[in-house]
């Protein structure tokens, strides 16, 4: 988790279309996200980052758990990361399947932590009804709430489909990715 992520509907988020944020249904790491820091203030961040002993590749997500107790991320500040959904890929038989998951809340919050330019989302373990599927996922907030931010999940219920494989490429963007095959 969470290597792929909606969000395609900005209503709820004050700030999005202001800073540059477009509508996107398939947003991978590297990429600009809206991301709300602890003055309320959306703001475009780059998702991932690479710490100086790191050869290649960046850190996109980190351990809800462990997250405090890692060197690597003194000095990141609290966020969140605004979402409509996340995707995860299931291994079968036949290769992997993508499926998509979101609630019946139009817009979640991801907490995250960031420094300078970049972000990096919180995960936990996966709720029961969907570790079948993936065993982390984010780390849920109904509402941006810096007042009583912690590393605890929200309970939020979570559902799930199957998707199409269109979604494995970052080119394809569009509301058919996130709608379940049959």
């Amino acid at each position: 988790m969470c290597g792929r992520f909606n969000f395609s509907n900005h209503s709820k988020v004050s700030g999005a279309a202001k800073v540059g944020i477009k509508p996107s249904y398939n947003i991978a790491p590297s990429a600009s996200v809206a991301v709300l820091n602890e003055n309320g203030e959306c703001v475009k961040l780059n998702w991932g980052f690479m710490p100086s002993w790191m050869k290649s590749g960046q850190i996109i997500n980190a351990k809800s758990e462990t997250v405090r107790a890692k060197p690597t991320f003194q000095g990141f500040r609290k966020c969140y990361v605004p979402i409509n959904g996340w995707y995860e890929w299931a291994k079968t038989d036949n290769g992997k399947q993508p499926y998509y998951f979101y609630s019946d809340y139009d817009t979640l919050y991801v907490k995250s932590i960031m420094k300078d330019n970049t972000v990096v989302l919180l995960t936990t373990p996966a709720m029961e009804n969907i570790a079948g599927i993936h065993h982390r996922m984010p780390l849920l907030n109904l509402e941006p709430t810096f007042k009583h931010w912690n590393l605890h999940q929200t309970e939020i219920a979570i559902h799930t489909h199957p998707i199409s494989a269109k979604v494995n490429a970052v080119s394809n963007d569009s509301p058919e990715l996130i709608a379940p095959i049959v």
